[in-house]
């Protein structure tokens, strides 16, 4: 009987990734905001840590402020390895401590450097239709217009009703607003233009005004 021949450390990976590609990993990321699925740590490792056993492949993840690791081992000799590398940057999410800032970006970084080494792909395009880039600009423009002016734009505003001698209460009504701060920014531009337009009017005036007595 012929003895089966030894595979190398990337025979070993290769044969690793065959058999993880005929399998039917299911994805149970989704991202709401852009509507599509993605592989979650979960979703590949079993399988993954399922064909290095049975293929004599080990690995091994490492993280510095800086980068982070996968090293792939032959478990047979465990002096020679593959190694993957990617530079990582702590994501700060709010209301997270730095702890879980920390370990969400590790667990983003083994997902990356798994789905790297096996060469594990996820379609660039979304699944079910590419993302609408116009409408959801369209849907942030919409959220930002209805919240109310900054304190900046409400400085300027209110010393603009005064140096005109608007009406302030007749103002407010018209632009739908029971105070100068309750302005909300899809009405900003309306508004400054009309006080610039008043103000202008106002500074015309004063030079077209003739005096009755002209001292010499």
């Amino acid at each position: 009987m012929a003895e089966e021949k030894q595979l190398n450390i990337y025979q070993k990976l290769q044969k690793c990734r065959y058999e993880l590609s005929q399998k039917n990993i299911k994805k149970s990321g989704l991202n709401k905001f852009s509507n599509y699925k993605y592989y979650e740590l979960e979703d590949i490792l079993p399988p993954i840590i399922d064909v290095c056993y049975k293929n004599g492949l080990t690995t091994v993840f490492d993280y510095t402020n800086e980068n982070a690791f996968l090293y792939v081992f032959d478990s047979e000799n465990p002096d020679i390895k593959i190694p993957f590398h990617t530079p990582v940057e702590v994501a700060t999410l709010k209301g997270c401590s730095n702890i879980q800032n920390i370990g969400g970006t590790q667990t983003f970084c083994q997902r990356y450097l798994y789905k790297m080494a096996f060469e594990i792909a996820e379609s660039d395009t979304i699944d079910g239709g590419e993302v609408d880039l116009e409408k959801e600009q369209q849907k942030q423009d919409e959220k930002q217009g209805k919240q109310y002016i900054n304190k900046a734009a409400v400085e300027i505003i209110k010393a603009l009703i005064l140096q005109t001698n608007a009406d302030e209460k007749a103002f407010l009504e018209w632009v739908n607003a029971d105070k100068v701060e309750h302005i909300r920014n899809k009405d900003l531009n309306l508004v400054m233009k009309k006080l610039r337009e008043k103000q202008a009017e106002q500074q015309k005036a004063k030079e077209n005004l003739i005096p009755d007595e002209i001292d010499f």
